[in-house]
C-alpha cells in the first residue's frame, strides 16, 4: 500500500517553520503600527490642547481690551461673556476626560495651563490638570 506517490517537493502546503516566520513578521509589524498609532493620537491631542489655549488667550485679550481686566475665573465647557457680550461661546475642555485645563488670574494677569502627553519638560507653577496630573504647558498674558 502506497502512502504517498508524490515526491516530498511536489506536495502543496507550508511547513510549520514557514508559518511561524510569517506569523512573527506580522506580529512585529502590528506592534510597530500600534505604537505609531498611539504616538500619533498623543501628538494630535497635544496639538489640540495648544490650539485650545491659544484660542482662549485670544478671547481673554479681547475681554481685557473691552472690560479693562481679565476675568478672575473661567469655566471650561461654559461661555466667556460679560455684560451681554460673548467673547467665547464655549471655553474648550481637555480632549481627555481625566485631564483638565487650569486657569488662574488676579485681574491684571493670568496663567492658563494644560498637561501635554509627549512634552513633559515644561512647568506650570505646580498647577494640577486633573487628579494626580501635573500641568506642564503654560500660556500667559502678553506683557
Amino acid at each position: 500500500m502506497k502512502k504517498n506517490s508524490l515526491p516530498r517537493a511536489s506536495r502543496g502546503g507550508f511547513t510549520f517553520i514557514e508559518i511561524l516566520v510569517v506569523t512573527t513578521i506580522i506580529a512585529v509589524l502590528m506592534a510597530v503600527g500600534a505604537v505609531n498609532f498611539r504616538t500619533a493620537n498623543q501628538k494630535a491631542r497635544d496639538g489640540k490642547r495648544q490650539g485650545d489655549l491659544e484660542e482662549v488667550r485670544a478671547a481673554l485679550e479681547l475681554y481685557r481690551t473691552e472690560v479693562g481686566s481679565y476675568p478672575l475665573s473661567l469655566t471650561f465647557g461654559g461661555s466667556l461673556s460679560q455684560g451681554g457680550t460673548t467673547y467665547m461661546e464655549e471655553v474648550p475642555n481637555d480632549p481627555l476626560d481625566d485631564y483638565t485645563y487650569y486657569y488662574s488670574s488676579d485681574g491684571a494677569s493670568y496663567g492658563l495651563c494644560a498637561s501635554l502627553e509627549l512634552d513633559t519638560t515644561g512647568t506650570c507653577a505646580g498647577a494640577s490638570c486633573g487628579t494626580g496630573i501635573t500641568c506642564n504647558y503654560q500660556v500667559e498674558n502678553p506683557l
